[in-house]
């Protein structure tokens, strides 16, 4: 799936799903995301490139990515997970992560992403699409209050992290013994 855009706003770009080659701009970009958000970068971008060719790009690895480019260059991503909502018995998207470059931003390129995927999602009998956003950033909020949707409030959001993670399973050996 290809989307090609030109518009006075963004400038010339191209959405489209990514594929193996993209692996080291995605590994790029990635580094770009970890960095606005504060976190250290744990694995050189070669390694993480290594680990997005071999395991996003398998076939049944469960996530898509759509790749923006602008002037052929990679500036942005979208990252999703088809899923199946057992409770109403249909398909729905869950968004991982949304990224544009700074440079890039307010060109419209984040919302043509999320345009590519409310297509894709149409043509997949998707019914819903899903995504977090992080309190404190402001502007995300702002770019998704702007593209009519619904704001889940009665849900909190939970996650298990690597620490947390060995702690529950130490917490669990440990009830199992007595």
């Amino acid at each position: 799936m290809t989307i090609e855009k030109s518009s006075d706003l963004a400038g010339d770009y191209e959405i489209r799903l990514a594929d193996k080659e993209d692996a080291s701009e995605i590994s790029r970009l990635l580094q770009e995301l970890l960095t606005f958000y504060g976190m250290p970068l744990k694995y050189p971008r070669s390694f993480m490139s290594h680990v997005i060719e071999n395991e996003v790009f398998q076939e049944n690895s469960g996530l898509k990515i759509f790749i923006a480019l602008e002037n052929s260059k990679p500036v942005a991503f979208l990252a999703f997970s088809k899923i199946f909502a057992l409770a109403t018995c249909q398909t729905s998207i869950f968004i991982q992560d949304l990224y544009v470059e700074r440079k890039t931003r307010n060109k419209g390129i984040g919302y043509a992403l999320m345009e590519a995927l409310v297509k894709y999602g149409s043509e997949n009998e998707v019914t819903q699409i899903d995504w977090t956003a992080d309190t404190w950033n402001s502007k995300a909020i702002n770019f998704y209050e702007h593209i009519t949707t619904l704001q889940k409030s009665g849900k909190i959001y939970y996650r298990l992290n690597e620490e947390k993670l060995s702690a529950f399973l130490t917490k669990q050996k440990k009830n199992s013994a007595k």
